[in-house]
């Protein structure tokens, strides 16, 4: 708690003539922790339900996908599942449904161009619906008007993550570290939690590499806050995503909505404690 009462001490705002004393309206806020972020995001998701339905059809579209791959001749990586004894967090960094199958991009080296258009459109066509969900979700939450203004950023930032999760899963020598392996998930943890808020900015009109750099500061003392959030939402996928067939289209109407709406609450809190940084243009 007093990482958090910090980082709210420490803002824009808090100088001898700023309202930051220990009698202050914002000292007297409710802190942000994960039970409180979660009731707020539920109970915004709650008054809204049609917020679930742009992830329900990218869950739907993944699916399709899904099913599509397991068909045709391109190698793909299935999903493990709930049958090994290892748990595993199903976190990408920005919200989105879990798909059942994983393309690998060497798998689309040297094949027959037929082949390459069709694999390389479908991994294409499942980035772009989780693009388009996440933007209309996040919109709608901040602007309380859904619209698509913000895609080709939002898409960009999708196409890095997923790029980035793409390079550090085909890195064999982190795959063999056994317990040392801690190490570098412990440096991968706390980068997702300094990036966190970055899809949410990206969707409020920032470029991705100021929503990158600008991330940082919207954590500030609500880290641990956010661990347990990316952790909670890592394993609830994961989770979900193992149920057969509709696996996705479940990740895609509950946990992706959520993680949205907690990034929204978060933005909403900073606010409310003048601590909160946006675009200045839309």
């Amino acid at each position: 708690m007093s990482d958090g009462a910090a980082g709210r001490d420490s803002g824009p705002g808090s100088g001898p003539d700023s309202n930051s004393g220990p009698h202050s309206d914002r000292d007297d806020r409710p802190a942000w922790y994960v039970a409180r972020a979660l009731s707020t995001a539920i109970a915004r998701l709650g008054r809204n339900p049609l917020l679930l339905a742009p992830f329900a059809l990218a869950g739907f579209v993944l699916a399709v996908i899904d099913t599509m791959r397991r068909h045709d001749p391109i190698p793909v990586l299935e999903y493990g599942g709930l049958d090994r004894a290892t748990i595993h967090l199903e976190y990408a960094g920005y919200p989105t449904a879990t798909g059942q199958t994983t393309l690998p991009l060497e798998s689309l080296v040297g094949i027959e161009l037929p082949y390459l258009v069709w694999g390389g459109g479908l991994y294409v066509l499942s980035l772009l619906a989780v693009s388009a969900a996440g933007v209309l979700t996040f919109t709608a939450l901040l602007d309380d008007e859904a619209h698509l203004g913000p895609l080709p950023s939002y898409f960009g930032l999708v196409v890095g993550f997923d790029l980035g999760y793409r390079l550090l899963s085909s890195v064999e020598f982190l795959q063999n570290l056994g317990l040392l392996g801690i190490v570098p998930l412990v440096l991968i943890l706390f980068v997702l939690v300094l990036l966190f808020p970055a899809p949410g900015l990206v969707a409020a009109g920032a470029s991705p590499w100021t929503a990158v750099r600008r991330s940082e500061d919207v954590v500030r003392g609500e880290r641990w806050t956010v661990l347990g959030l990316v952790l909670l939402l890592g394993i609830c996928a994961w989770v979900l995503a193992s149920v057969p067939v509709v696996g996705p289209f479940l990740t895609g109407a509950l946990i992706a909505p959520l993680h949205a709406a907690l990034i929204v609450s978060l933005f909403e809190y900073r606010r409310a404690g003048e601590r909160f940084w946006a675009p200045s243009e839309p």
